[in-house]
Order: C-alpha cells, then sequence, then structure tokens
C-alpha cells in the first residue's frame, strides 16, 4: 500500500508539472520550418520565415524559391534563441492566408509578452530569410528586413 501511495503520488506530481497555460510555448524545434510547441494550440510555424537550408538536408529545391546555404548551419544558434521564449505565453495572430498545413502544423505572427514580433527577429537575426513562396500581409516587411540582415552580415549571412 505504501509503495502505490508512493507511485500515485508521483503520477499526481507530474501531472501538476506537466499542466501549461494556454498559449504558453512548451518547446522548441527546427526543420523545414521553426516550430513553436504552444500549449493549447500544438505545434506552430512561424509565418513568413524560412529557416536557411544547407544543401547536405535538402533532397530537392524549396518550392517558391529559397536559399541553399551552403556548410553554414545556424540551427543550434537559431534553437538556443528561440529557447529563451519556451515557458513564456506568447500571443499568436493569424492572417488568414496561410492557416495550416497537412502536417497539422499552423503558421502565426507570435508576439512576445513585451510586444517582440518573434518573426521579425528571427529575420532580423539572420536566422531565418523571408518567405517569398505566395503573397502574405507582412512580406514586403519582412524581405526589406532580410536585406537589413544581408547588410549587417548578421547570423547566416555573417561570412
Amino acid at each position: 500500500m505504501v509503495a502505490f501511495g508512493v507511485a500515485l503520488f508521483t503520477l499526481i506530481a507530474a501531472t501538476q508539472s506537466t499542466e501549461c497555460k494556454t498559449g504558453q510555448v512548451l518547446a522548441v524545434e527546427h526543420g523545414r520550418d521553426y516550430l513553436l510547441n504552444v500549449c493549447g494550440v500544438g505545434r506552430v510555424a512561424l509565418r513568413g520565415v524560412e529557416p536557411p537550408l544547407r544543401s547536405a538536408d535538402i533532397v530537392r529545391p524549396p518550392i517558391g524559391g529559397g536559399e541553399l546555404l551552403g556548410g553554414k548551419n545556424i540551427g543550434p544558434d537559431a534553437l538556443a534563441y528561440l529557447s529563451t521564449v519556451v515557458g513564456q505565453r506568447m500571443t499568436l495572430v493569424y492572417d488568414g492566408w496561410r492557416i495550416g498545413d497537412l502536417e497539422g502544423r499552423r503558421y502565426a505572427y507570435v508576439y512576445l509578452p513585451d510586444k517582440t514580433f518573434l518573426n521579425a527577429q528571427m529575420i532580423q537575426r539572420g536566422f531565418g530569410y523571408a518567405d517569398r513562396q505566395g503573397s502574405h500581409p507582412r512580406r514586403d516587411e519582412f524581405i526589406a528586413l532580410e536585406a537589413a540582415a544581408r547588410r549587417s552580415k548578421v547570423g547566416v549571412w555573417s561570412s
């Protein structure tokens, strides 16, 4: 009975520690998109931001353009930056143009609690480039941010 009580307490403690608040970022990942696992929402990709792709990671070129960027892997730096938002509650704004995809991801503009626009920050820091596939309301703004990052030689454009 004591062992059962300890096991039950451990299960309850584990359950309580995994509770989250709606909008809270639980984890981040990097693949074909930068993804946030958001409590109450699921997987959310940063709208309008494309991670730089290394040629070794590509079987075929990205749809709608994009760049294949040699051997420079900024993934670890980008994930280190994104990991600073884990645990924070985000504001997600959907533009109505590209709501989701077949893999169950939703696309959103993400704002930090201090009103920092995360999508723009990723491009300004050189962790991604502006998505040129199709159209979205912030496309021109993101292309301008990418041009500024290139001129400043930050992130993937640092060398």
